[in-house]
């Protein structure tokens, strides 16, 4: 289960109508548990500096103690009537239905602010219509702190102990025996080294799967090409794992996002490829990293692969967490 600590909090927001109140017009309630202290800002007509300032109710998250790192759940909901129209003149005493809600997953502290923004929840003109009752507008926040406990916990490393067992035999480990051509790239490596780290690898290299049956190899022959279909920055990353015992860094393994860093896309392909290739380690640390920059716009995709490829880790979170990264406006 999901270690997170959280805490609700009501804004009852006097509101007449669109023009009632001035951009900027402010309600604030605090938020405090364990050693967490926050506030929250209600702008019904946003912020001056929000996007859609004068059209749109907007609601700030405030860091008040500067804490430590962690990761925050912020959701805000707007209540609307149970009834409209004819029927509003009973809607004072009927329960009140969930008009909007929002949700932003953020780290704090960052590098430049302690204030996050949910903008653009509803727009005003229709506050009037679908969320007054007697005269006030009903808003609901929610923050939950996600203590970094791991969420997807990853297996120690087997690296040592898969090269180890190379050497009893004094196995060379240097030069490359055969080479790999994806999308025009051709990667040397050496097939012991990968017999050692995936099960799969050693089934395709090694004849019969033994340890000393390598192929002999024609160094004059073509290069083989994986059987799996897989992009070069893909492969590139897989490899990088097999021989270093890590994910790629910054730059090392391109097409990765404009910049050639570990995108979001990358990290799912590389998922997919420790799948296929029986690298259960590596599909977890891929899981890992992907909960951690896990949004709104990447979540549905992401879920899709991590379920594919026999990792429900990051869907169980989810789960288990209300769905966090559901938005709806």
């Amino acid at each position: 289960m999901q270690d997170c600590v959280g805490e609700f909090v009501h804004i009852n927001v006097e509101y007449a109508g669109p023009e009632s109140l001035a951009v900027g017009a402010v309600f604030s309630k605090d938020i405090a548990f364990g050693d967490h202290a926050w506030t929250v800002h209600c702008f019904p007509r946003g912020a001056p500096d929000d996007d859609g300032a004068g059209e749109y109710l907007s609601i700030h998250l405030v860091n008040a103690n500067r804490a430590r790192n962690a990761r925050v759940l912020f959701e805000a909901s707007v209540l609307g009537r149970a009834a409209s129209g004819a029927a509003a003149a009973s809607a004072a005493v009927t329960p009140p239905g969930l008009y909007c809600t929002c949700r932003r997953l953020v780290d704090y502290p960052a590098k430049d602010s302690f204030r996050w923004r949910l903008p653009k929840i509803a727009r005003t003109s229709d506050l009037a219509e679908h969320c007054v009752v007697g005269g006030h507008i009903a808003v609901v926040c929610r923050v939950v702190v996600l203590r970094h406990s791991g969420p997807i916990p990853v297996p120690p490393s087997s690296y040592a102990a898969d090269l180890d067992s190379l050497w009893p035999r004094k196995r060379p480990l240097g030069e490359p025996d055969v080479s790999f051509a994806v999308d025009g790239n051709t990667f040397p490596v050496n097939c012991r080294v990968l017999a050692a780290r995936s099960a799969v690898f050693k089934a395709e290299l090694l004849a019969d799967g033994a340890p000393d049956a390598a192929p002999e190899i024609d160094r004059g022959m073509q290069a083989i090409r994986p059987r799996h279909e897989i992009r070069a920055a893909t492969f590139r990353a897989l490899l990088l794992y097999i021989y270093c015992d890590r994910l790629p860094r910054d730059g090392e393994c391109g097409g990765g996002g404009g910049g050639g860093g570990l995108s979001t896309e990358l990290l799912r392909k590389l998922l997919a490829a420790a799948d296929l290739y029986a690298l259960d380690r590596l599909k977890l640390m891929c899981a890992k990293k992907l909960w951690e920059e896990m949004s709104v716009d990447t979540v549905s995709k992401t879920l899709w692969y991590a379920v594919r490829h026999s990792c429900p880790e990051p869907y169980y979170l989810c789960q288990e967490n209300g769905n966090f990264f559901y938005c709806k406006s």
